[in-house]
């Protein structure tokens, strides 16, 4: 499992979703935090304005953390807020003093974030802003794999979107269940084949869902500009159908 060298993708993922951020409703940013396994978790909180409850976003990031693209992520959590979810960008890295994640430490730490993602939904749950039963997770590459496994065996989480992303292997052969499930992936990508993917497709249709999959011809880890659009389109609306039926 090659999860690595992502972030070229993920910036021109975010930037071209991020057209009509200007003209959206007024938005709520603050610092937040929580403990998980005695250490404390840090959270950009991103939600509508104004009173009320909506549905929450866990926003995942890759094995390069926040050290690079950290104002693209800022601006996808924006754009969920602005179609009214609460999106989290959460610093799961926090839990283990990580920066970046080579295949080694992810091999080695990822029970560990797998738990502070849990905790994270339950930060979400409990959260003022946020209807309970309506929490979605949206990660790439790593946070992707994190998303499957937290969703896997959380039934508090609603919806999945994993870009780039798969199984974790010590998770393989273990999964009952997975919410409603959006796949998208480059067939060309040579750093996490396309053939995670239909692994991952398979074995929601083996457990009665009806997963969404969409694979982009001739594209690898990093997307063209026109499948990149595409991308954070079809995940906005992916999550905005199945969150809002909660």
């Amino acid at each position: 499992m090659k999860i690595l060298g992502c972030l070229p993708f993920l910036t021109l993922f975010l930037q071209t979703s991020m057209h009509s951020v200007q003209a959206a409703p007024a938005i709520e940013q603050r610092n937040e935090s929580f403990l998980s396994g005695g250490k404390t978790i840090h959270v950009e909180t991103f939600a509508p304005a104004g009173n009320g409850r909506f549905p929450a976003v866990l926003v995942l990031h890759t094995s390069v953390g926040t050290l690079v693209g950290k104002s693209q992520l800022e601006l996808f959590s924006k754009q969920l807020a602005a179609q009214g979810n609460v999106a989290f960008l959460v610093r799961y890295f926090d839990r283990t003093g990580t920066h970046y994640a080579g295949d080694d430490k992810i091999n080695e730490l990822a029970p560990v974030w797998i738990e502070t993602v849990h905790d994270t939904v339950s930060f979400a749950a409990a959260h003022a802003k946020v209807r309970p039963g309506a929490i979605g997770i949206f990660g790439y590459s790593l946070g992707a794999y994190l998303g499957v496994a937290e969703s896997s065996n959380d039934p508090r989480v609603k919806a999945l979107v994993e870009i780039a992303g798969g199984i974790l292997t010590r998770y393989k052969g273990k999964i009952d269940r997975l919410p409603p499930l959006l796949s998208l992936h480059g067939d060309a990508d040579e750093r996490v084949s396309v053939s995670n993917a239909f692994e991952l497709q398979k074995l929601a249709r083996q457990l009665g869902g009806n997963p969404q999959i969409h694979i982009y011809k001739g594209e690898g880890h990093r997307l063209s500009p026109a499948a990149a659009s595409d991308a954070s389109a079809r995940a906005l609306r992916f999550l905005d159908y199945h969150l809002s039926r909660h």
